[in-house]
């Protein structure tokens, strides 16, 4: 019985600061891209539903889908 509730409470303790963990926001549907050139950079400047603005880094991918890399907030 000991065992058992050792093992939860480590699971619990493991998996707890995952679900804590900043989470990006604002991050919008980018689609694909045609022209740009891989490995580039793109900017998209987006608003959560609170009115904050945030500037989204994305990477273009080699099927033209762009991959989320970093999220600043915009100062006002």
């Amino acid at each position: 019985m000991n065992k058992i509730f050792a093992s939860a409470a480590l699971v619990t303790v493991l998996a707890a600061p995952a679900a804590f963990a900043v989470q990006p926001t604002a991050i919008p549907d980018t689609g694909k891209l045609t022209k740009a050139p891989v490995g580039s950079a793109v900017e998209i400047r987006a608003k959560d539903q609170f009115g904050n603005e945030y500037q989204n880094i994305f990477q273009v991918a080699e099927d033209g889908s762009l991959e989320f890399v970093h999220q600043l907030p915009e100062s006002n």
